[in-house]
Parts: structure tokens; sequence; C-alpha cells
């Protein structure tokens, strides 16, 4: 039997330094769970609900709904109405847990795990991790013959290759704020609230599951790729707690999503985002070892790597003592895994 010793993670700072823990509805376990979800549902609609009218008072005001209309639509210029899209509304969900956790909360943004410590190195290595785990796939793909590089685009239908470099790095911007604004509402909010009510084990599981739920609607969505969402919420789980904070998180999850999308080519849980890429990759081996039009992360491909890299975070984890035997130390502090 192993516990995560909680002092030794950013969940401790929660516990320290918030000033609202849900004491009361936290007592109702059975159900905290899905308060939790609706209070951050709340925090992710609400702001954008109000903005979403905003705009649309000041376009009948100033008399500029056909314009907004015309860039929002326009199949000519997908990019640009796509990166607004992006951009505006995670940017916004980000702005609404910070309104939160600090006017509702009252408590340090280091309670997300926002930590000033190392935070350049930390994200610069997320990013190679990243990386390296699109490459893994990418490699598997082509040599596995399920993949192959195209020399005309299928999906990059508003610019591809050398043409492409600027829009790809504008949803380099934009993918930065997205993956972002995920984790913070997750791993940041979500995991330290629920581990203040459940063992740490659970909170990652329920976190996780709800990871995979927030994705359910997505274009071409099946059993698989929510599974591979929830499998990638444990693994974002434990590289927050190994990282004590949020700032590789924050890294991994942007440039793994940028670095399919718009460097290789490939479908973004479903979704085709910027329309723009560097090379551009055909699937074509069967869709439960590829992922097909879900992208690479409905595939079992994904599952194995995010499972390997799990299993490797356990073993670093317990290497740190974080992850600790149940008789090497009880305190209070410690909470059971499992």
């Amino acid at each position: 039997m192993y516990y995560i010793d909680r002092k030794k993670t950013f969940l401790k700072d929660f516990d320290e330094s918030s000033q609202i823990t849900y004491s009361k509805i936290g007592k109702i376990k059975a159900l905290f769970w899905l308060i939790s979800f609706l209070i951050i549902i709340l925090i992710l609609m609400v702001p954008s609900i109000v903005l979403n009218i905003a705009l649309s008072i000041f376009a009948v005001a100033t008399n500029t709904v056909e314009i907004i209309n015309e860039m929002s639509t326009n199949p000519k210029n997908p990019m640009l109405s796509q990166w607004i899209n992006v951009t505006l509304s995670t940017g916004i969900n980000i702005l609404s847990f910070f309104i939160y956790i600090k006017l509702i909360e009252k408590r340090p943004f280091k309670t997300i795990g926002l930590k000033s410590n190392k935070k350049l190195i930390k994200y610069l290595k997320g990013v190679l991790i990243a990386i390296l785990m699109q490459l893994i796939y990418f490699s598997i793909i082509l040599i596995s013959g399920f993949g192959e590089i195209l020399s005309e685009p299928i999906y990059a239908s508003y610019s591809f290759g050398i043409s492409a470099i600027g829009p790809v790095l504008m949803f380099l911007i934009a993918f930065i704020i997205q993956g972002a604004s995920e984790e913070v509402a997750i791993r940041g909010w979500l995991l330290p609230v629920l581990s203040k009510h459940y063992k740490p084990v659970t909170a990652i599981i329920i976190s996780s599951l709800f990871f995979g739920i927030l994705h359910a609607l997505n274009p071409n969505v099946a059993i698989l790729p929510i599974i591979n969402l929830i499998l990638y919420g444990i693994f974002a789980s434990l590289y927050a707690l190994y990282d004590d904070g949020l700032w590789g998180i924050f890294a991994q999850h942007s440039i793994w999503n940028w670095f399919m999308g718009n460097v290789l080519g490939l479908p973004v849980s479903g979704m085709i985002i910027g329309n723009s890429s560097i090379i551009e990759t055909k699937l074509t081996g069967p869709t439960w070892i590829t992922g097909g039009d879900f992208g690479p992360e409905g595939g079992i491909i994904v599952t194995i790597i995010f499972t390997v890299s799990s299993l490797i975070l356990i073993k670093l984890l317990i290497n740190k003592g974080i992850i600790v035997p149940k008789n090497k130390n009880s305190t209070k502090n410690i909470e059971e895994t499992a």
C-alpha cells in the first residue's frame, strides 16, 4: 500500500492558504464531486455568456453585426476566425478562474501551482517532453506503414509548408493559452479542491474523468478517445504533482496539441485547428490503432504512450519521496493513494 505525501506537493498550499475550503459540502463526499463539477462549469460558462451578450449589444449598437458574422463564418479565412475564437474563449476561462480564486476564495495563485521557482526551466522541459511523445507516435505510424506524409494537404486548406509558418506560430500562441486554461481549471483548481476531501488518488481519478467528459461532444469521439483523455488526465495530474506546480504541464499540454495539429498536420481531439500545418500526415492504418479522424488521441498507440508515461512518473514520484510505502510514514498529512 502506498500513500501520497501532500506536504511535498502544491496540494498543501490550498490547505494552508484558501479561506474557502468547501468544508461543509465536502462532508457529503458522495455528492461533492458533482458540486465541484457544477462550480467549475459555472466559472467556465458564465463569463463567456456575459461576453457574448456584451459583444452582441456592441455589434447592434455600432451596426457591425454583418461584419462580425462575415469574419466568423467566412470559409475563405478560417484561420483568423478560429484563432480569435480559441484565444479569446480560453483566455477568458483563465481570467475567470483567476478572479474567482483571488476575489472569492481569497488565496494566492501559488495554491493552483503557479509558483515562481524555476518556471522557465519547467516550461521548456514540458515542451521537450511533448515533442518527444508526439515524435514517438509519429515514428510508429510511419515505420508501421499506418501513416504517410502527403505532398498535397487535406486539412491545411488555408496554408501549408513554408507558407504556413506565420499561421502556425500564431496558433502556437493560441495553444499556449488553450492548454493553460484547461490545466488551470482541472489540475490547478479542481484537483486541489477535491484532494482536500478525498484521498489524492481518488481526486486524480475524479478530475481525470471530468477532463474526459469535457471532450465527450468533440467531433468523431468514441469510447477509446475518451479513455485516452482520461489517461491523459491521470498523466497530467502525476506530472503536476512531480513538478510541484503547473508550469511544466502547461507546456506539455499546449505543445502536445500544437505540434500534433499545426506541425504534423493531424486532427487534435477530433478537430482541425487553423487549417494550417508545416507538413500533413494521412492516417492509413486501423482507426483503433492510429486514432483515425479523432487524431492520435483516438488510438491504442497513444493509450500505450500515456500509460507508460504515467508509470514512469509514478516511479519518479516514489524516488522523490512523494509516493511512499504505508509503513514508511503514517502521519496525518499523508493520504492513501489506493
